[in-house]
């Protein structure tokens, strides 16, 4: 990795970590929903996220908890943020290996931008989302 990078890598990250512990309200809302299925297979869900008083300029998200029947493809996805809003998108997907009921819980991460009488000011948000996932027993072939 290059020096800048590695440099603005390390920047990102130690802002994430201090804007955990600033307490302030979240300007991030986040949401999560999942497909229901009737039999195991392929689990896709919507994840967004949106910044409504301020300017949304980076997100990602880290799947935190999922059932042991629901496995990620991916423990991290980043949101693809929508040209000219505030907000982002992705899709997330799973695997559905056998029937259960659980919950699925993403950690989403963003840097929101406001404007001041000094300038632009941006800091880390996150918000934790989660949804019940459900994948059924697949019903029996009928014989002809």
């Amino acid at each position: 990795m290059r020096s800048g990078a590695r440099q603005l890598c390390s920047m990102l990250a130690l802002a994430l970590l201090c804007g955990a512990a600033r307490g302030d309200a979240s300007l991030l809302v986040a949401g999560l929903s999942c497909a229901k299925l009737d039999a195991p297979g392929r689990i896709l869900c919507d994840l967004h996220a949106n910044a409504p008083s301020a300017k949304l300029v980076w997100a990602d998200a880290l799947v935190v908890a999922a059932p042991e029947f629901a496995r990620p493809l991916r423990s991290r996805v980043a949101l693809q943020l929508l040209a000219g809003t505030s907000q982002a998108s992705a899709k997330l997907a799973l695997v559905g290996a056998r029937p259960g009921k659980g919950e699925l819980a993403v950690l989403v991460r963003g840097v929101v931008c406001r404007a001041t009488s000094s300038g632009e000011v941006c800091h880390p948000e996150q918000q934790r989302v989660s949804t019940e996932l459900e994948v059924s027993a697949a019903a029996p072939p009928t014989a002809p």
